[in-house]
């Protein structure tokens, strides 16, 4: 019987290698166009053969040059097909790789952590990566990991939960007590309190996570949370029996949690935004598409290195120095016009699958996902994530991002559907028409949704109204 303990072992499998173009070409991909200049000037930095090309200048094709008696060298021919080589390597990996180790031993796990990695390639880690880390290290149940995928993908950018886990479920095909089962487990995830479906919720999962014995602060929230939320102190002492003092103490503690568990994983918002294409109606009343191109460098390889190229002087050294650089040269140039032309087609495939967006403002938005539009495009839904993030539309309601309009959806009574952010913007228009004096319930609200064909929970629309900074019904109340 062997003995229990680590083992060192060796395996050799054939598999795709993820090449340092195809990195640089994933982040190039996933940048801004306001950080798109940063990463590529690192590269002219260490690249002496690439040089910008002036803005007003259109890029320069230099004449080719003689041909020495004995011909060119062969790496000289470095063109589109050697990038095209790596997009085809990068979609072989992306959607063929398992099934071509798997006879080699390959576990759907191996998949899992090997597809981590690729998505962990440019930047840092997105929520949904980290969530997903630590659910593989949880559990190797691949039910309970997709429960987990599910619930990562609905989050908020708050990291609250947007659905109820019944609707979640249906929608999902998912078993409801597994996925209940990953619910309380993401809640102890880092961030604590990630997955909350509200307030209350996240606070408990904080104040559970720092010990196992109850706290004033942690009765205040599971006994007194709707006097408290309603700032009547008074009933919280009485129905707890604090005294000031240890009312105080619990309400300092409470102030200290986090209420938005994904803040770190947030952009800073407060920054200049610039537009990655403007969406415009052209004049034969159809959507012009127009990529801004002023943060996006022209690249060119400098022609005196193809001339040196084509002397004899240089030593074998020297040559194969310049020809390796003239390589990654070319695959950077390509791979920032394989960005612009994904973005392009991006935001044609969103024309057409959220035009009543364009036509009618936000609250037209239609549930989408990213699986559908890679389906539509031709790529694999990491490809859409990467060149969604980060990325800004100016539209003719306004500036907005990319991410925005992939959203899940609420049931209209026609058997149609509208995205979640659409039904927000539909809330906040509901309740900027109400009357001050008698503002409406969350049950009145409710009831106006449904006036409109929309199927959808009290609880869901508190939820909504929460994400809009809207206070309930008795906080909106203003006396003339």
């Amino acid at each position: 019987m062997s003995q229990p303990g680590i083992q060192q072992s060796q395996r050799q499998v054939q598999g795709l290698v993820l090449t340092p173009q195809l990195r640089q070409s994933l982040r190039i991909l996933q940048v801004p166009a306001t950080e798109l200049r940063q990463v590529v000037g690192e590269e002219l930095a260490a690249n002496p053969l690439l040089e910008e090309v002036e803005p007003a200048a259109a890029p320069e094709a230099p004449p080719p040059a003689e041909e020495p008696d004995s011909g060119p060298p062969e790496e000289l021919r470095v063109g589109d097909e050697d990038f095209e080589a790596l997009k085809r390597m990068k979609e072989d990996w992306d959607d063929s790789y398992y099934e071509e180790v798997r006879s080699q031993g390959y576990t759907a796990e191996d998949e899992e952590r090997r597809r981590h990695q690729m998505d962990s390639l440019t930047g840092d880690a997105s929520l949904g990566e980290h969530l997903m880390e630590q659910a593989r290290l949880a559990t190797s149940d691949p039910e309970l990991l997709q429960a987990f995928a599910a619930l990562a993908e609905s989050l908020d950018e708050r990291g609250f939960l947007e659905e109820d886990l019944s609707t979640l479920a249906l929608a999902r095909g998912l078993d409801y007590g597994r996925l209940r089962e990953a619910h309380a487990l993401m809640l102890g995830f880092d961030p604590t309190g990630i997955g909350a479906r509200d307030l209350r919720e996240c606070y408990l999962a904080q104040l559970r996570a720092e010990g196992a014995a109850p706290t004033p602060a942690t009765r205040l929230v599971e006994e007194a949370w709707e006097p408290l939320m309603e700032r009547r102190l008074d009933v919280v002492a009485q129905r707890l029996g604090y005294d000031g003092e240890t009312l105080r103490a619990a309400l300092a503690d409470l102030a200290r949690l986090e209420t938005v568990p994904a803040r770190r994983f947030r952009r800073d918002d407060n920054r200049a935004v610039t537009p990655d294409v403007v969406v415009a109606r052209a004049e034969d009343g159809g959507w012009k598409v127009t990529l801004d191109d002023r943060h996006v460098p022209r690249l060119r390889i400098a022609p005196a290195y193809k001339d040196m190229l084509a002397g004899r002087a240089l030593s074998e050294a020297d040559r194969a120095y310049i020809l390796e650089r003239m390589r990654q040269g070319r695959f950077l140039i390509g791979a920032i016009e394989e960005r612009q032309r994904t973005l392009e087609r991006l935001t044609r495939v969103l024309l057409e699958r959220q035009a009543d967006f364009f036509a009618s403002g936000p609250a037209s938005l239609r549930p989408l996902t990213m699986a559908e539009v890679a389906a539509e495009l031709g790529v694999h839904e990491t490809t859409v994530s990467r060149a969604a993030s980060g990325k800004w539309m100016l539209t003719p309601w306004g500036l907005r991002e990319f991410r925005s309009f992939f959203s899940s959806g609420v049931a209209t009574a026609e058997g149609g559907a509208v995205a979640a952010s659409g039904v927000q913007e539909i809330i906040a228009d509901i309740l900027a028409r109400e009357n001050p004096g008698d503002p409406l319930s969350d049950e009145a609200i409710t009831a106006k949704l449904r006036e409109r064909g929309l199927r959808i929970a009290r609880r869901t629309v508190a939820k909504y109204r929460d994400a809009l900074g809207l206070p309930p019904a008795h906080l909106r109340r203003r006396k003339d």
